[in-house]
């Protein structure tokens, strides 16, 4: 039993899916059924890594932010914002990944630290602005969710980056689970700001660590963005509730592929 508890599949699929569910099941009328994808997020970091801070590196960094993500949510949803405070928690959150990958940034040339600094920041921004637009509807952000973690976790893996591997598929399990969730009550769960900083930020910034610190192409990060992207079109909008959630979750999973071939790409010696 230890043993199978163990496996990876356990520790990153199995347990952040029966938790986040569990939590966004016993949430389900209300917003916070959305601290499901938290929840799945926790579940794999408690197995793994743990919740050490000290020192703070840059991957302890993505952690803090991201179990911090939640509550910026919760706080946004509550002040009902308009465009303008949307736009400034973006490029806020995009900034803070300067902070993030701060000492790796460190021992880099000005040129790169532009270079790579700034496109994180970009990066990061646009995800968490895409994410928040979709703040209104929850079968789209759920399948943004299960692609995004499924497309960071197989890139990371491809890209020799063995713990965000395990984040992005917690993620996408999380979020699968409130998918479920949703079509367990034959009705979508606004997730608001809460749901989708919950996504967007480990997402965005796991992402931005694999491409600092391990392999990962720089053209995997505009390729994750067609994601939600992707989710947005109008067609995802029609008919119920299971005909929606096989719509949305195609598009997601279709558009996934898409930073996966980059990653694959590059492990097979980059574009030539």
């Amino acid at each position: 039993m230890n043993e199978w508890m163990e496996h990876p599949a356990f520790q990153a699929g199995v347990a952040p899916l029966v938790v986040a569910f569990i939590v966004g099941f016993a949430l389900r009328d209300t917003r916070y059924a959305w601290l499901a994808i938290v929840a799945g997020y926790a579940t794999v970091v408690a197995q793994t890594i743990g919740f050490t801070f000290d020192p703070l590196t840059a991957s302890r960094k993505v952690l803090l932010l991201a179990l911090a993500a939640p509550l910026v949510g919760i706080v946004l949803d509550a002040t009902l914002p308009g465009r303008m405070a949307v736009a400034i928690v973006a490029i806020a959150l995009g900034a803070t990944s300067l902070w993030v990958f701060q000492s790796v940034l460190a021992q880099r040339s000005a040129q790169e630290v532009v270079l790579m600094g700034g496109g994180v920041a970009v990066f990061v921004t646009v995800l968490v602005a895409l994410l928040l637009r979709l703040r209104g509807d929850g079968l789209r952000t759920g399948a943004s969710g299960v692609g995004l973690g499924l497309a960071l976790g197989i890139a990371a893996l491809l890209s020799a980056s063995v713990g965000t591997f395990m984040t992005g598929i917690a993620i996408a399990a999380a979020a699968g689970a409130m998918m479920l969730v949703q079509l367990a009550r034959r009705e979508p769960v606004v997730p608001g700001a809460l749901g989708a900083l919950s996504i967007a930020v480990p997402v965005g910034l796991g992402t931005g660590a694999t491409f600092m610190l391990a392999q990962l192409p720089w053209y995997a990060m505009p390729a994750l963005l067609l994601v939600p992207a992707a989710v947005l079109l109008p067609s995802a909008s029609e008919g119920g509730v299971w005909r929606r959630s096989l719509v949305v979750g195609f598009t997601a999973l279709a558009a996934a592929a898409l930073p996966v071939l980059a990653a694959w790409i590059a492990a097979r010696g980059g574009l030539s």
